[in-house]
């Protein structure tokens, strides 16, 4: 698959999701304003950082399976579906909740990680190393290829003989659609404090397991 291409069924996913998207980044941009220059908002924003730290990964767990698998079943079900629940949203949940819990672990390490590696300040030097980190390394070689390969196995019903398209250009697909929603995404992340980066991730993260699943349909396979 070529750069064209992948980029060609980027923008499929990203416009087919443009109204749900829309409406989560307004979401997140009152956040962040409410976050600025309103003080009931930090103390709101305190207590979640010490109910993440008390919960730690379980917490991690949990925020990922609502963000990643309930909420954008349920923005499918409002925007795509005419309010309908079926069987499939059903399907996609059960089976993806467990993934993105564990996902939503390995993320939070890596946040961990991440300010053991580099610091906890939001300096621009210090936010280059960790966007780059990020999107360079942890992202394409890990995240990206877990998340891949499990949702094309599930696509083949569990079925390894059943597994059609090019695993390595998928990856590569979801890479260069990840670029124009994580890079600004992480940047703002590591922005934030270190007990708030995460939450802040979980945010972003719910609209990019929309464009995420319209890749991954068999019929954008190369």
């Amino acid at each position: 698959m070529s750069l064209r291409e992948a980029l060609k069924v980027a923008g499929q996913a990203v416009r087919a999701n443009l109204l749900p998207g829309l409406l989560l980044q307004a979401l997140m941009a009152v956040f962040l304003f409410l976050y600025f220059l309103h003080d009931g908002t930090r103390v709101f924003l305190g207590h979640v950082a010490d109910f993440k730290q008390e919960y730690g990964y379980g917490f991690a767990f949990f925020s990922y399976v609502v963000s990643a698998a309930l909420l954008p079943e349920i923005l499918r079900i409002v925007f795509f579906q005419q309010g309908r629940l079926n069987r499939t949203n059903l399907w996609n949940f059960f089976t993806g909740a467990p993934v993105w819990g564990c996902m939503g672990i390995l993320v939070d390490f890596f946040y961990r990680c991440q300010a053991e590696w580099f610091g906890t300040g939001n300096d621009w030097k210090t936010i280059v190393a960790k966007v780059a980190v990020d999107q360079f390394l942890f992202s394409p070689f890990i995240g990206n290829p877990l998340l891949v390969g499990f949702f094309a196995l599930r696509d083949a019903g569990f079925r390894l003989a059943k597994l059609r398209g090019s695993f390595v250009a998928k990856v590569f697909t979801v890479q260069v659609a990840g670029r124009c929603i994580w890079i600004p995404g992480v940047s703002l992340v590591y922005f934030m404090p270190s007990a708030l980066q995460f939450p802040i991730a979980v945010l972003i993260q719910c609209f990019w397991v929309l464009i995420f699943t319209v890749i991954n349909k068999p019929r954008l396979a190369a």
